[in-house]
């Protein structure tokens, strides 16, 4: 059973490295003084490689940026929104508190008036 699985790893890991094509499968077997050594059928040179793998980061770097701009923009949506609800619950406060002015007004004018001090 160990034997499987192990199996499987490999060709996962095989797998893995034929996900990236054009760019051959790396090979760690390299000298020490060279480095590792890429194997495989591409022709590709290094500088292409390297112009492949620069293109990628710079797509990947504006997928990126969007993601961010969106992100602010929510957030900033958010804030807006938040900013309207403070003024409409400040505005709903100023006119309670000018409601109950008037009902405070209105409670006094329909108690009973007070009777004349006493005629000594």
């Amino acid at each position: 059973m160990m034997k499987a699985e192990e199996a499987g790893d490999t060709n996962m890991e095989e797998d893995n490295l034929q996900s990236f094509p054009g760019f051959g499968t790396f090979s760690g077997a390299g000298t020490p003084a060279a480095g590792p050594s890429f194997q495989g059928t591409s022709d590709l040179s290094n500088d292409e490689v390297l112009a492949r793998i620069m293109s990628r980061m710079d797509m990947f770097d504006a997928r990126l940026n969007g993601m961010e701009t969106m992100i602010f923009d929510q957030f900033q949506s958010i804030e807006i929104m938040h900013g309207s609800h403070d003024s409409r619950i400040d505005i709903m406060q100023g006119q309670y508190q000018g409601i109950a002015s008037q009902l405070q007004i209105v409670i006094q004018l329909l108690q009973p008036p007070r009777p004349p001090p006493p005629e000594d």
